[in-house]
């Protein structure tokens, strides 16, 4: 039974090319990055700037597998079923905000069990806001997409923007 709920939703998920996709999809990036910018800047999250890493090469490789690619595989093409967009209108909110609270929820859990010294910036408010509006974004572009590969692109290029060029590394090397 789980085995074919996943080969249904997160294989399919896989396998639908994200060049593929009706613009819509797209809709909630530019407001997402408008109110994670507002929120990250004001809140002092963001400080621009390259990143003087002798990993900075590295980074956006292992970016991707994780926090990327696992956790759209999990928050979305596990929480989200494929055909989301076939549904009510209010399984689909039901959905987004199930996704949406389990993505928030789980960085704290990560900064509280196995990444502790991430805690002050996981349990920030604002940072926790932030990943609200990506897991949003993400889930709606998913949900009309059917391709996970869509908000694993949105999610990496979020993580590394924020690592590379606004102080992301720094703010979680300063734990």
């Amino acid at each position: 039974m789980i085995l074919g709920y996943l080969k249904k939703n997160l294989l399919r998920g896989f396998r639908i090319s994200p060049f593929r996709i009706p613009l819509r999809g797209l809709i909630p990036v530019p407001i997402y990055i408008g109110a994670s910018l507002a929120v990250g800047f004001a809140a002092g999250l963001f400080s621009p700037g390259v990143v003087d890493s002798p990993l900075l090469f590295v980074l956006p490789f292992s970016l991707f597998i994780f926090p990327c690619l696992l956790e759209e595989a999990f928050f979305r093409g596990v929480l989200i079923p494929n055909d989301a967009a076939s549904r009510s209108k209010g399984k689909i909110i039901a959905y987004i905000v199930l996704s949406t609270m389990a993505f928030v929820l789980w960085h704290p859990a990560n900064a509280l069990t196995i990444n502790p010294p991430a805690a002050p910036l996981f349990l920030n408010p604002a940072f926790l806001l932030i990943v609200a509006f990506l897991g949003i974004t993400c889930s709606i572009s998913y949900i009309v997409s059917r391709s996970l590969w869509v908000p694993i692109i949105i999610h990496w290029l979020t993580v590394v923007v924020w690592v590379i060029f606004l102080g992301g590394r720094n703010k979680l090397l300063e734990l």
